[in-house]
């Protein structure tokens, strides 16, 4: 028999040639192979193996969806939950860890975010937190959007804090003072530069959107320089240019039969998804929408199938807890009801020959155990898989 090891060429190899085997792994195999040895765990932890990463994929990285369930009497039975497209797989996350408990918790590209009572930042699975300075309107559940200034130049997520960072913009929500919530009150946007650690106050939404609105009822988008908000039930939609701080016109966007929509933005398009009631029946549909006119034309309808799968009732609103996120070119479609553990779908937006191809397929089940929550907040964001190591 032979004494040779079968793994010693693999050890006498360069550290580039290393570095681009495991390069081509997915995610979850890299947190593993993280552990083999010091050696795999600096080529894998260091900045540069993200960005050779995307390299490799020759795109943008893949956005992941995350879910955080929050209970509210016992905190113990939180839970966070995120989803790598890439490898089809649930991570069950620690609980986020808030500067406050109480606070508002958003997230955002990138990014997590508290609003009440300070605003304070982090990145996705970085269990460092930055405080702000106070906003001029201090707010809950408001809308949150991350951009860069180009004259800055623009940062690289896996690089961590030490990069330039992106401006925030916060838009809407509820008024917070000395404990009690003021509906009323139509709140500035605010926009934080990070570099002066200060927030410059710019027109509130349009009055067409009513004093109060929160993130509950509202869904946004950044695409090509603006900050759409677009209303889930109302239909109204307006955009904020970020550098002329400027609101748009108030427009309708609603398609025939549409109950509830939400606004996302994909890498090439603005894309409407939403629940439609139809001659036809019950669908939920996709539509492209043209930013300047607001002109629609629909894209894609989700399998009748994976439609009832998310639900699991005879109700007559028994699809009025199906919520819609998405980034890039993945929309994320999902129950917030506990009765079937959060199913979700995803559907992946490609173009050929300028036309957009869309599939379909279910996620799957969320890891047990499975609490169930009294709020479901949930979000899609690039992810660093610098962060993921380090935090592994």
């Amino acid at each position: 028999m032979s004494d040779h090891n079968p793994y010693s060429a693999f050890t006498t190899l360069s550290t580039d040639i290393t570095e681009r085997i495991l390069s081509l792994l997915p995610i979850p195999t890299l947190i593993r192979a993280s552990s083999v040895c010091k050696s795999w765990r600096s080529i894998i932890s260091a900045p540069s193996f993200s960005a050779l990463i995307a390299h490799n994929t020759n795109a943008s990285p893949r956005p992941w969806f995350f879910l955080f369930g929050l209970h509210n009497t016992s905190s113990r039975n939180n839970q966070s939950f995120a989803f790598d497209p890439a490898s089809n797989s649930w991570f069950h996350l620690p609980p986020a860890q808030e500067p406050r408990a109480g606070s508002c918790f958003i997230g955002a590209n990138g990014f997590f975010f508290t609003t009440t009572p300070r605003f304070g930042f982090s990145r996705i699975l970085n269990t460092s937190w930055h405080l702000t300075s106070p906003l001029r309107f201090s707010r809950i559940n408001p809308l949150v959007g991350v951009f860069y200034d180009h004259d800055r130049g623009h940062c690289d997520l896996a690089s961590g804090f030490a990069c330039n960072l992106p401006k925030f913009i916060v838009v809407g929500g509820v008024r917070f003072i000395g404990g009690l919530v003021d509906i009323e009150d139509r709140l500035a946007v605010e926009i934080y530069d990070p570099h002066s650690d200060s927030w410059e106050l710019c027109p509130p939404l349009p009055a067409d959107f009513r004093s109060g609105y929160s993130s509950q009822y509202l869904s946004s988008a950044l695409f090509r320089g603006r900050f759409y908000v677009f209303g889930i039930y109302s239909f109204s939609v307006s955009s904020f240019d970020l550098k002329k701080h400027v609101w748009s016109e108030v427009q309708t966007l609603r398609p025939p039969g549409v109950m509830f929509s939400f606004l996302i933005a994909s890498p090439n398009m603005l894309v409407l998804a939403g629940m439609c009631n139809a001659p036809r029946g019950p669908s939920f549909n996709l539509w492209k929408v043209d930013e300047l006119s607001m002109e629609f034309s629909e894209i894609a309808i989700m399998p009748h199938d994976f439609l009832y799968s998310l639900v699991d009732t005879e109700e007559d609103d028994k699809f009025a807890s199906l919520k819609c996120v998405g980034l890039g070119n993945l929309i994320y479609v999902f129950n917030e009801e506990y009765h079937k553990k959060y199913p979700a779908c995803v559907c992946e937006i490609g173009t050929e020959s300028d036309k957009c191809r869309c599939s379909w397929r279910r996620l799957p089940q969320l890891p047990s155990p499975v609490n169930e929550f009294h709020k479901v907040i949930s979000f899609c964001s690039t992810v660093s898989l610098h962060n993921i190591i380090q935090r592994e």
